[in-house]
């Protein structure tokens, strides 16, 4: 396995596992997602290749993208001024679960982050995925906050 940048030719094999992430979502909460054949768009992939405040990378196997992993750069600006990794995304391909490669994308993701000057690496869970959040504590991180909600019924 080889961890890499993403790059153009990238975004078919991107966007396919943008769609595993996309279905886990619709299926768990179709109050909020939608059905969509590409939660990704070309644009948006395009935009994020060029941005110099993220780091997208992607695990790859003969050809294969078997994983990815997309932090933006942050900085608050009505918290105390500070560098933050948030990981929008991390997905391993269905089929190739439970082998370390989410693991390795994430720690150099991290490595990459702190060598860009951030404190500390963010993201959110959604509180139906159990799996994701054993994963993210396996890794040292630890819960910051709660979102609640109360649904309304019509």
């Amino acid at each position: 396995m080889h961890i890499r940048k993403m790059e153009e030719n990238d975004y078919r094999q991107v966007d396919r596992l943008m769609g595993q992430v996309h279905e886990l979502h619709v299926k768990n909460r179709p109050d909020l997602y939608i059905p969509m054949e590409h939660p990704y768009c070309r644009r948006e992939f395009t935009e994020l290749l060029q941005n110099e405040n993220s780091i997208a990378l992607l695990a790859e196997e003969n050809g294969k993208v078997l994983g990815i992993c997309v932090v933006s750069m942050r900085t608050k600006t009505c918290m105390m001024e500070a560098c933050t990794a948030y990981m929008d995304d991390l997905c391993v391909d269905q089929e190739f679960r439970g082998r370390g490669i989410g693991k390795a994308l994430f720690q150099e993701a991290e490595r990459i982050a702190r060598e860009k000057g951030a404190k500390r690496m963010d993201l959110m869970v959604w509180s139906f995925n159990e799996e994701a959040m054993r994963f993210y504590q396996s890794l040292g991180m630890t819960p910051q906050r709660y979102i609640f909600e109360k649904k309304f019924s019509s």
